[in-house]
């Protein structure tokens, strides 16, 4: 099964359009105060709900596009996290492949496990290069709340993410009751 050509550019443009909306949001000053907690990672979740319903759409050009202007606007070390959401979206994408529908407790399994694993992987490259480390109860907040939206970003994309079967039919061939 495979999309017309301009279905799959225009929910490309559309990833690309959610992702950089998300990331100026996130550039907001909404309040005063600093946030008691860090909020979850919404990129990230966005990434890996379409990475698991459409691994033909995520090429990795555009994720590392999308997390290059999201390190640049959020000012982050440029590059360390868009390599490693890039490793974890191509490990996700390979554990997709051959599959059809697998029961969704265990998919989310899955994604929990490869956020937690980036966030790990993040926070000691972060140490290990000596650069400002958030702090871990803030960083185990943001991973709990990733992992509990999934589900939530999973359940808003379904519609836009289903195939679209472009079957014609001939005029003089029998209709089916419906």
């Amino acid at each position: 099964m495979q999309d017309p050509p301009m279905r799959t550019f225009r929910l490309q443009l559309t990833y690309l359009a959610i992702i950089a909306l998300v990331v100026l949001l996130q550039t907001l000053p909404l309040q005063a105060l600093p946030y008691p907690f860090a909020p979850a990672d919404v990129p990230l979740v966005v990434t890996f709900a379409w990475i698991m319903r459409r691994p033909d759409l995520m090429s990795p050009f555009l994720i590392t596009l999308a997390f290059l202007f999201a390190d640049a606007i959020l000012q982050k070390p440029p590059g360390l996290w868009t390599l490693i959401v890039l490793c974890a979206s191509i490990f996700l994408r390979m554990r997709t492949r051959g599959r059809n529908e697998v029961l969704f407790l265990y998919e989310w399994l899955i994604v929990a496990m490869v956020i937690g694993v980036s966030f790990l992987v993040h926070y000691f490259a972060l140490m290990f290069t000596f650069l400002p480390v958030p702090d871990v109860q803030q960083y185990v907040v943001q991973v709990l709340l990733s992992i509990l939206i999934y589900p939530i970003c999973k359940w808003i994309f379904r519609p836009v993410l289903r195939f679209v079967l472009a079957q014609t039919l001939h005029p003089s061939a029998p209709r089916t009751a419906r």
